[in-house]
């Protein structure tokens, strides 16, 4: 237990999970069905993007095949399901679809032994046009112009025709993932990709196959792609058209890990449901936005915020908070640090020293450079005469300057 209990983040409060699980399962229960298919909609684009942060996140490499992976399962397991086609059950069409989009992107995988960064990307994009003009083709897999009509599955005496149990199923689905991730990102295997990431001879020098870890990497994230797609054909009773799988596609769904980081795993189910829900939004408000348009805000955005994106950024923000208020339960206060003459003193403040701020005395450099055993210790400033006694009840820290050299820039 203690390992599912490793789930949670210590960053982020207990109650803030409870509150998130109850709006997750309550929200569809008070608001108009089309909103509600908008939401497992929603759950099946954080699935992929969740795979696609393996990639991107964890193994440092980019996929541009996303969206032709997506569809290659959506197509082949309504294939694979539909009356008109081999009629199995759902699960053997969804596992048959997950195992295909996973070969194939790990085929993809198999160039990063010596090739990576804008190689990878050409290639998975040369992926993405191939499936475009073979599989895509194939009006018995497509349904052509005609269309075809699916049946939402029904396994384990139970039914999820409506909206309402579709998207729980999508949900559990999604909650699932997320399991899978975070336990995988602390086992050995994760920890091993990041270090690939990283530093790639370091991983190698330590008996690490980066090549080996990448072609795993890029394989959960086909199979996610495929566990989406497969999902993605019963949610529209007829799959999508050929429009929706297009390489532009794919710089949407990459638009997701790229603004949310791969920090953290709630942000990109976050950022990948208002990714869905803020068009159809706007144009209640009769505002007409492209979800393109917003994908390519998002990649303005995480381009712009950084590696770790809106949920690093936030990530920070409540470790520092609880850091602080460690700090402030110990008692810990300031940290003064004098440097030379003509320069202003560094104080970085940690936590208040007290309700009556402790006035600190400033050793000058000169001083602090003399002789005397006792000029070239830290001496306690603000502290009573406790000594280190008075620094743990909220005292303050003065360091002396450490000599000049040609590092600092100065002859």
């Amino acid at each position: 237990m203690r390992r599912y209990a490793s789930v949670l983040s210590p960053n982020v409060p207990l109650w803030s999970y409870g509150a998130l699980l109850a709006v997750a399962v309550g929200w569809v229960l008070v608001v108009p069905k089309f909103w509600v298919f908008l939401g497992g909609a929603a759950c099946l684009l954080a699935i992929s993007a969740l795979g696609l942060t393996v990639v991107v996140g964890w193994a440092g490499e980019v996929s541009l095949a996303s969206a032709a992976l997506v569809g290659t399962s959506v197509y082949l397991t309504g294939y694979l399901v539909r009356a008109d086609g081999q009629h199995l059950p759902f699960l053997v069409g969804l596992g048959v679809g997950m195992l295909v989009a996973g070969a194939l992107h790990s085929f993809a995988a198999l160039a990063t032994a010596k090739l990576s960064g804008i190689y990878v990307m050409v290639l998975t994009l040369g992926l993405q046009v191939t499936i475009e003009r073979t599989v895509f083709s194939v009006a018995k897999l497509t349904g052509g112009a005609e269309g075809v009509y699916l049946s939402r599955p029904s396994f384990l005496g139970l039914h999820f025709d409506s909206d309402t149990s579709f998207y729980y199923l999508c949900l559990a689905t999604l909650a699932g993932v997320v399991v899978f991730l975070t336990l995988f990102r602390q086992s050995r295997h994760g920890r091993a990709l990041l270090l690939v990431r990283t530093n790639r001879e370091a991983a190698a020098a330590v008996g690490i196959s980066p090549w080996r870890y990448k072609i795993l990497a890029f394989a959960i994230c086909g199979a996610l792609l495929g566990l989406a797609g497969a999902m993605t054909a019963p949610l529209y009773r007829s799959p999508p058209t050929l429009l929706q799988y297009l390489s532009f596609s794919s710089l949407f769904l990459l638009a997701v890990p790229v603004t949310a980081g791969s920090e953290s795993l709630i942000s990109i189910i976050i950022v990948a449901f208002a990714f869905t829900m803020l068009p159809a939004g706007l144009e209640e408000m009769h505002l007409r936005l492209s979800p393109n348009v917003v994908g390519g805000v998002g990649l303005l955005t995480g381009t712009y915020i950084g590696a770790r994106g809106i949920g690093g950024a936030i990530l920070d923000r409540l470790r520092e908070r609880r850091e602080s208020a460690a700090l402030a339960s110990a008692g810990i206060g300031t940290t003064g640090v004098l440097p030379p003459d003509g320069h202003e003193p560094i104080v970085i403040d940690t936590v208040p020293a007290g309700p009556r701020p402790r006035a600190r005395s400033r050793v000058a450099a000169g001083a602090a450079a003399g002789t005397g055993a006792g000029r070239n210790e830290a001496e306690l400033v603000g502290a009573p005469a406790g000594g280190v006694g008075g620094l743990r009840r909220g005292g303050g820290l003065t360091l002396p300057p450490r000599p000049g050299g040609r590092l600092d820039g100065r002859r």
